[in-house]
Order: structure tokens, then C-alpha cells, then sequence
């Protein structure tokens, strides 16, 4: 049961729930630029574009690599909640930070190649990503776990 001044806070993805608390703030990437969420907010529903879904609880920020799906706010009768459908969510803590920039790299070469129209949609999803996750990650790692937002 959400209290009333923090909104609960959903993340899932097509495999698995990644996160499933109450939150002060919610900072997500939204398709139309980034948004903040707190208690009360109006219901929406809007697109999540690829990059840092950040979650303030108590002093502390998680952050987290979410790279598009959607976003849902909705006021019930215990509180606030909020569902993150994200394609692929990471917390920043997970991320392979060598494996993200490998994948960066490739992206960036296929786009320079521009081989075809559907290979360059493909690299700049795939640049989209990497970039969200390299830049969770260094959120994380520039602040430490569980630091102050």
C-alpha cells in the first residue's frame, strides 16, 4: 500500500520484474523529454525513450538503464502508482561497462558504413541504447550506491 506522499513504483520488462517499491520521485526519460513523477501526479500514460529511469527513495537514488516502453501514473485509493513497461531494464549497478562501450563502438562503425536504410535504424537503436547504459552506469559509479540524489 503506497503512503501518501511517495508513489509505488513498478519496473518490469517481457522476463522479469526488475524493481518493486515506493519512491519519492520517479526522473524517466519520456518520449517528448524527461519527467518527474512524485505523489498525486496526473494519471498519463506516455512512451519512455532510451536512458536513465533515476528512483529517489529516502536520501538515495537508484538509477536504472531503460532502454523504451512505457510509462503509466495512476492515482488509486491507497496512493500513487506507477508501471514502467520497458523493453529492456538494467539496474546501473549490473551494467557491463566494457561490453556497453564494445557495443557503442559497433553501432558508431555500422553508422558510419551506412551499408542500407534498415542496418542504420538497427545501429542507431542500437547507439541509443549503449549510450543509455553507459550513461547509467557512470551516474552510478560517479555517486556511488545508494548515494544522495
Amino acid at each position: 500500500m503506497a503512503q501518501a506522499h511517495k508513489v509505488h513504483l513498478r519496473i518490469v520488462t517481457a522476463d522479469a520484474e526488475i524493481f518493486n517499491e515506493e519512491a519519492d520521485l520517479i526522473i524517466a526519460p519520456g518520449g517528448a523529454g524527461e519527467l518527474g513523477i512524485q505523489a498525486r501526479h496526473i494519471p498519463i500514460v506516455t512512451t519512455l525513450k532510451p536512458g536513465e529511469l533515476r528512483v529517489e527513495q529516502q536520501q538515495t537514488e537508484k538509477v536504472f538503464a531503460v532502454t523504451g516502453g512505457f510509462l503509466e501514473v495512476r492515482n488509486e485509493d491507497e496512493g500513487s502508482a506507477a508501471i514502467v513497461l520497458a523493453n529492456a531494464a538494467e539496474p546501473a549497478e549490473n551494467i557491463d561497462v566494457a561490453r556497453a562501450e564494445a557495443a557503442r563502438q559497433r553501432a558508431e562503425e555500422r553508422l558510419a558504413q551506412r551499408a542500407g536504410n534498415i542496418d542504420a535504424v538497427r545501429a542507431e537503436a542500437a547507439l541509443m541504447r549503449a549510450t543509455a547504459r553507459l550513461k547509467a552506469a557512470e551516474r552510478f559509479r560517479s555517486r556511488g550506491p545508494g548515494s544522495r540524489p
